[in-house]
Parts: structure tokens; C-alpha cells; sequence
């Protein structure tokens, strides 16, 4: 660009020269002086264009017009000389290019598969740096004469490794075998991979051998349909791998007891007559196989496990995690690999399988569960100890034997032997579902199966215990006792799996069978049914006793009706409390065990026994006439509140005792000794008839302590009922020494 501006330069200043021979030889002097300096270069091509436009400008001389004529001339000879170059260039490239095409068939020819791939290999870094070095649109013959030969190259390359390969690999699956063979001309399988990854071409043939293995060979060996046998020849290099069909068991089932093994033979043979144990090839094969071959080793595993016992079970983990190191070693699988993690996941997913089976039939009971279905009568009758009861014939039992926990029951009978009550159709089944559970996880002798099914066992009876909500005892309470009931039988069916189950499964599992804990939550979830139901009963029994009490309310206010109104409103309301145990008790003792239908009956009981006591005890002064009333008001009650409340009650089922033996009286009597608030009222009702004197007479000889009443509510009663003497203060001194003594 220099010899540009110079060049215009030199015309525009040619007016400045007044002398025409000068200035003309200072432009020819500059022409010169550029060729000179160029002689060893080509001329930029712009500064011969600028020349050639000097043949524009006027000249006398004609000094411009020579120099654009030379400029052109120079211009012409300088891009044939150019092309020349660029011809012989072409030709040279071809001829390099022929001579590495025949080189490289050389190689294939010689079966030098390394060499030939790597030939291969400085073709494409040739292509890549004239790609990147040539302009896009421009017509490159050169490049075009490249990608043609590495094209042909490759496909010439990677026939020849098909080729190589189908002899070194060669299966017939018609028949079940696979035939791995040496290379000709005794070359090495190791170098033909090593070529196949330089050249970029191995993953097809890898994927070859996988899809062979994975599809029609290990599918039938996993499931031990097959038997696999893989040897390598005493050469080193050729092996062979056959199956044939297995025999089946006598069951019909197939052995899979050398699954793993024969696994492992085939990676052995594979990694050293096939792949050589080239270690880029191998981990390049296991990034293809491993995964897709755990996953059909799980799946088969899976349907395996179920039945496996637990001996077996154990030997087959230890067989699979020796596979796995092997895989490692030879470098199909990284350290950590997951076939552990699966196989691990493997059974937890079967044992899950197997729990969910029991859950699933567990969950669709319980939906159908039908409140309003026909209970169903279980039990076994009372084991009566009848030394006690001839003893109490002959009234030579004390009360305290009453108030004894065995309260006449032999204890040497059976443990569930409480009598008969009813439970729901649906924990029946609950519990025959159990049993079965439990049964099954025996009969396999699997120590991993067992202990699954025990936990299931454990959340079938949460599920009974929390998708089974108790009635509200206010709307249905045979239905909410029935609850109790079932839930107090799950319960106790729980607490005998040791007894019935214990041997087998402690065996199993290492440690003794304890669902002890499901037993009391389900006993907690039965009791809060229990006292919510005799809630319902007792306020029932407070409201049926709101009428007598308002008539005692009314001797104390000293307004009492009189005559018959009094006698007929006494009547009914005393006849409507009656009236209120009278059901209670069929309710209860219809539904409920013996055992627990005394325990609510005595608690009703106490309830209107509390009440009237308390009635009673809260008066500060009882005139002439209102003890009486009291009296006559309250005794109907006590008399007949244990009668009313058995009246419905059909006991003669209920036990082992013989025809002749009344154990309906026997449980009267059980009530009235256990029953506190009964025996003080009776007490209060006699302190409201007695005589001054006969009221320290009885506190002096304990009978009323032992009715529970303390000295100070009976002195309490003594200042109400009698007027303030000396002889009254004498008495509440001798009370009270007497309480010293």
C-alpha cells in the first residue's frame, strides 16, 4: 500500500517539475526501485493496480504509460506464476495423498490394524486443520479429495474389522454355542480392539457382543432355564461358551443354585480370549453390559427369592458379591458398583412384595368391614373354682376373697378362658389372616421373609386399630362395646403368637416373637372405648336419678308433697332408675365379657351409690321425719339395684359350673362386695334409722369403718340427726377415742 501512495504522489506532483526530463526519470526511478525492492516477494497486487492506472495520466514523455504497461505486464506474469504454484501444489498433495492411501491399504492388506488406524487417525487431524484453516464457500478440491479418502478409509477400515471380528466372535445361537477364535495370520485379538478405539470404530462391535449375551444367552441362564459351560482351549486364545435346556426340579421349578457361578465363568473367558484383557475395551464393555446385565440379574432375582430358604438365600448373596468383585478386578464395573445395592434393594422389594400382600388383603377387610353385620360369639366359659362357691354356700367366705382378683376363678384353668362375648365377623378374619401370615413365614424357614411378615403382622393390627374408629357410644353403644371387643381380641390373639408360633419363628429370626407392644396399644385403644361407652352409661344412670333426687331435695327444703303424690312420685322416679340399670346391664352383659361387664357394672354401681351418699352426707341438719323419707326414698334403690340390673341377664352359659350351682347370685354378691359406694350407702341408711347409742355401738366395733365410712362423716351425720346434748357431745368423744385406739 506504500508503493501506492507513493505512486499517486509522484502524479499528482508532477506539475510542481518544470523540467519534463527530470521529472520523468524521477518516476521511472521509482519504478525501478519498487521492482528491486519486491525481488524477492510478489508484488501486492493492488500496488501493481495502482501502476496501471498511470496509464490515465498525460505524459509528453510517455513515461506513465510505460510504467502501467509494465505494471500489466508484471501483474500478468506474477498470477501465472502463481498458478503454476498452486498446480504443483495439487499435484504434490495428490501424490502424497495416493502414497498414505496406499500405505494404509498396505496395512489392511498385512492385517497391521494398528497401523492402519493410525494412518487413519492423521488423515482426520489432516481434514480437521484444513477445514478450519479453509475459507466456507470457496471450491477446495484438496479438501474434497481429503474427505473422500477419509471417508473410504473408514468404511474400508471398518469393513475390515467386521470382518476380523465375525471370525473372532462368531455365535450360533440355533444350536447354543459361541465359538471366540484367533485372528488370522496368528494375530492378536488385544491389537485389533486397541485399532478399533484408536479408529473410533469399536462401539458397534462392542455393543455386538452385549446385545448377544444380554438377549439369547443370559436371560435363560439367569432363570435357570439354561446351563452355561465356558472354557479357553489350551492354546490361551480360542474358548468356547455353550447352554443347553436345564432339567427341571421335580416340582417343575428350575435349580438356580450355580447361577451366579456360571456368570462368572462367561466374564472370565470374555475378558481373556475375547477382549484380551485390554483394559480401555473392558471398561468401555462394562459401560454397556453391567448396568442392562444387574438389572436382569434383579429381576430374576426377585422372582427367585420368594420360597428361597434362608441357607440358600445367604449362599446366593455371597455368590453375587464375589460376582461383583470379580467385575471389578477385571474392569466391566467401577469399585462401589450397585449390583450389591441392588440385589439388597432386590429383597427388600420382595419383602416388601410380600407384606404388601397381607396389607392389601388386611386394607380391603377392613373397607368392607359392616358395623351392622351379625357378631359372632367366641370365648370359652369362666373356669369356676367350686371349693370357693360351697364355701359361700355354707357362708364361709369372707368379703375380701370377693374383692381377690380371682373372686372364685380358677386360675389353673386357661388363660383366654373369660367367658363368651361377641366380636365382629371382620376381626375374625383379621386374625385368621394372622395366622396364616405366620404360618407361611414358617413354612419357607426364610429368616428375612419371617421377620417381614412379623412386621406386617405388627401394621395389620395398627391398621385394625386406627381404620376401624369406635361408635360414638352416645348414638350406638352396642357397637362401640363391639369395638371394644374386637380390639381386646386382636389383642389378646397377639399375645399368644408366642405360644402358638414361638418356637418356629424364635428359631428363625435368633430372638423371641414379642407383640407385646401392638397388644397394649390395641388394649389402650379397647379401654378408651370401654370407659367411653360407661360414661355414656353412667351419665344415663345421673339423669334417671335427677327425679329422686329432687324429691330429697325437697325434704330437706321442708316442703315435701304429701300423701299419695309423694308415694307415686317416689314410685316412679325410683322405678325409672331401676329402670335405666335394668338396660344398662343387658347391654353390657349381652356384649361383654364376664370379666368386664362386672367391672362396668360395679362402676355403675358406684356411680348411684356416690351420688345418693353424697346426697345424704351433705345435709347439715335432718329434722324429725326427714330420716324416715331418706330411708324410704333411698332403700328401694339399694334393695333393688343389683336385682334390676342382673334381671336380663342370662349367666348359666357363662361358666363351667354345674345345673344346680346360681351363678347369677354368685355375681350379685360379687357386686354388692365389690361395689364401695353400695355398702356406705347401706351404712348411711342405717345410721338415718338408728339410735344415738346404736351409732357409737357400731363405730366402736368397726362396722362402719368397714362399710368405708370415716369418723368424720359419721360424726357429721350424728350433729345433723340428733339435737346439741351432753349426751350427744359424750358419744362424739367416745367416737373419737375409739378412732385412737
Amino acid at each position: 500500500m506504500q508503493y501506492c501512495s507513493l505512486v499517486r504522489a509522484s502524479a499528482s506532483t508532477q506539475p510542481q517539475l518544470t523540467n519534463p526530463v527530470c521529472a520523468a526519470q524521477v518516476r521511472t526511478d521509482l519504478f525501478l526501485n519498487i521492482l528491486r525492492s519486491a525481488s524477492n516477494e510478489l508484488l501486492d497486487e493492488s500496488t501493481l493496480l495502482a501502476l496501471a492506472e498511470l496509464a490515465a495520466v498525460p505524459s509528453a514523455s510517455g513515461t506513465e504509460q510505460w510504467v502501467a504497461q509494465c505494471a500489466t505486464k508484471y501483474l500478468e506474469i506474477q498470477k501465472h506464476v502463481a498458478l503454476l504454484q498452486a498446480e504443483l501444489k495439487a499435484a504434490q498433495a495428490a501424490a502424497d495423498l495416493e502414497a498414505t492411501l496406499s500405505e494404509f491399504r498396505g496395512y489392511l492388506e498385512n492385517g497391521q490394524f494398528n497401523d492402519a488406524a493410525f494412518t487413519l487417525v492423521q488423515l482426520r487431524k489432516i481434514l480437521e486443520d484444513s477445514t478450519s484453516t479453509s475459507s466456507g464457500n470457496a471450491y477446495n478440491p484438496e479438501l474434497q479429495q481429503l474427505q473422500q479418502a477419509c471417508a473410504a478409509c473408514t468404511a474400508e477400515l471398518d469393513a475390515a474389522f467386521e470382518s476380523s471380528f465375525s471370525e473372532a466372535f462368531e455365535p450360533d445361537l440355533d444350536h447354543g454355542w459361541i465359538m471366540i477364535n484367533s485372528l488370522p495370520g496368528g494375530a492378536d485379538a488385544r491389537e485389533l480392539w486397541e485399532a478399533m478405539e484408536n479408529a473410533q470404530l469399536e462401539e458397534r462391535h462392542i455393543r455386538k457382543v452385549a446385545d448377544t449375551l444380554l438377549q439369547h444367552v443370559l436371560p435363560y441362564v439367569l432363570n435357570g432355564t439354561a446351563s452355561l459351560t465356558a472354557s479357553i482351549a489350551q492354546d490361551g486364545v480360542s474358548a468356547q461358551v455353550t447352554w443347553h435346556a436345564a432339567h427341571p426340579q421335580p416340582d417343575g421349578s428350575f435349580s438356580t443354585e450355580h447361577v451366579e457361578q456360571s456368570c462368572m465363568q462367561l466374564l472370565a473367558v470374555l475378558a481373556e480370549a475375547l477382549f484380551r484383557q485390554w483394559p480401555s475395551t473392558l471398561a468401555a464393555f462394562g459401560e454397556v453390559f453391567w448396568s442392562q446385565f444387574v438389572q436382569a440379574y434383579q429381576a430374576a432375582f426377585l422372582q427367585q427369592v420368594q420360597g428361597s430358604s434362608a441357607a440358600v438365600l445367604q449362599e446366593r448373596q455371597a455368590a453375587a458379591k464375589q460376582m461383583e468383585q470379580q467385575a471389578v478386578m477385571t474392569g466391566l464395573a467401577q469399585p462401589g458398583s450397585d449390583l450389591a445395592s441392588c440385589l439388597s434393594r432386590a429383597i427388600q422389594e420382595s419383602y416388601h412384595v410380600v407384606q404388601e400382600e397381607f396389607l392389601a388383603a388386611a386394607r380391603e377387610l377392613l373397607l368392607a368391614h359392616d358395623p351392622h353385620a351379625e357378631p359372632v360369639t367366641v370365648g370359652e366359659p369362666l373356669p369356676l373354682d367350686m371349693t370357693f362357691y360351697q364355701r359361700y354356700k355354707q357362708g364361709k367366705v369372707k368379703a375380701w376373697e370377693f374383692l381377690d382378683p380371682p373372686s372364685g376363678w380358677d386360675v389353673k384353668g386357661p388363660v383366654l378362658a373369660n367367658g363368651y362375648y361377641q366380636v365382629s365377623n371382620t376381626v375374625m378374619q383379621l386374625v385368621i389372616m394372622i395366622d396364616d401370615a405366620l404360618s407361611r413365614a414358617c413354612h419357607q424357614g426364610n429368616t428375612s421373609t419371617a421377620q417381614a411378615i412379623v412386621n406386617v403382622v405388627s401394621k395389620m393390627a395398627a391398621m385394625f386399630g386406627t381404620m376401624l374408629p369406635a361408635a360414638a357410644a352416645a348414638d350406638a353403644p352396642v357397637l362401640a362395646l363391639q369395638r371394644h371387643n374386637d380390639l381386646q381380641y386382636l389383642s389378646n390373639h397377639l399375645l399368644t403368637v408366642p405360644y402358638l408360633f414361638g418356637d418356629d419363628l424364635n428359631q428363625l429370626l435368633g430372638s423371641k416373637v414379642w407383640l407385646g407392644d401392638d397388644a397394649l396399644r390395641l388394649r389402650g385403644a379397647a379401654r378408651a372405648a370401654f370407659f367411653d361407652t360407661l360414661s355414656v352409661q353412667a351419665a344415663a344412670m345421673r339423669d334417671a336419678l335427677a327425679p329422686v333426687l329432687q324429691l330429697s331435695a325437697s325434704l330437706a327444703s321442708g316442703k315435701p308433697a304429701s300423701g299419695k303424690e309423694a308415694q307415686a312420685a317416689a314410685s316412679s322416679a325410683q322405678k325409672g332408675a331401676l329402670y335405666t340399670l335394668r338396660r344398662a346391664g343387658k347391654l353390657l352383659w349381652s356384649c361383654l365379657a364376664p370379666t368386664a361387664a362386672l367391672e362396668a357394672s360395679t362402676q355403675l354401681l358406684e356411680e348411684l351409690g356416690g351420688l345418693l351418699v353424697q346426697d345424704v352426707l351433705a345435709r347439715k341438719d335432718i329434722g324429725n321425719g326427714e330420716d324416715t323419707a331418706l330411708v324410704q326414698l333411698y332403700r328401694p334403690l339399694v334393695d333393688g339395684a343389683v336385682h334390676e340390673l342382673l334381671a336380663d341377664v342370662d349367666l348359666s352359659k357363662q361358666t363351667t359350673a354345674s345345673d344346680d350351682l346360681d351363678v347369677k347370685e354368685l355375681v350379685a354378691a360379687a357386686l354388692y362386695q365389690r361395689c364401695n359406694a353400695f355398702k356406705r350407702l347401706a351404712a348411711v341408711l342405717e345410721l338415718l334409722e338408728a339410735k344415738l347409742a346404736g351409732i357409737v355401738s357400731k363405730w366402736e366395733s368397726g362396722e362402719l369403718m368397714a362399710a368405708g365410712l370415716a369418723l368424720r362423716e359419721v360424726e357429721h351425720m350424728v350433729l345433723a340427726l340428733f339435737e346439741d346434748t351432753d349426751y350427744r357431745a359424750q358419744c362424739l368423744q367416745r367416737m373419737e377415742a375409739a378412732q385412737l385406739h
